[in-house]
């Protein structure tokens, strides 16, 4: 990121401090409601503000998962993938990158 993305960045950050609490209460209940397109809008506001920080910490790593995934999905064997929350919801998001390969993404209820 260049270093005025990355000041703001921080500044957006630090705005929201005071509402982290309220945010995870409200990211915690869209999660467990299944509610994945709640959850990345709750999480993801913030960084789509800024299309650089956007491509950054978001789609660009969303894509090298997807392809990573789709790789190894092709290859016999059990996988099991994690991947923080805002990496999930929406256009960009890792289940749309993998659907666009013709995966199939089940979410695990517990």
């Amino acid at each position: 990121l260049s270093m005025p993305a990355q000041r703001a960045l921080l500044a957006e950050t630090v705005k929201a401090l005071p509402d982290a609490g309220k945010m995870l209460d409200q990211a915690v209940a869209a999660w467990s409601a299944g509610d994945a397109d709640r959850l990345g809008a709750l999480i993801n506001d913030d960084v789509a503000a800024s299309p650089e920080v956007a491509q950054a910490l978001l789609f660009s790593r969303n894509q090298r998962w997807a392809e990573w995934i789709a790789r190894r999905m092709a290859r016999p064997g059990t996988v099991f993938v994690a991947v923080g929350a805002g990496h999930l919801a929406g256009s960009g998001g890792v289940q749309d990158e993998l659907a666009k390969r013709g995966m199939k993404v089940d979410r695990v209820r517990y």
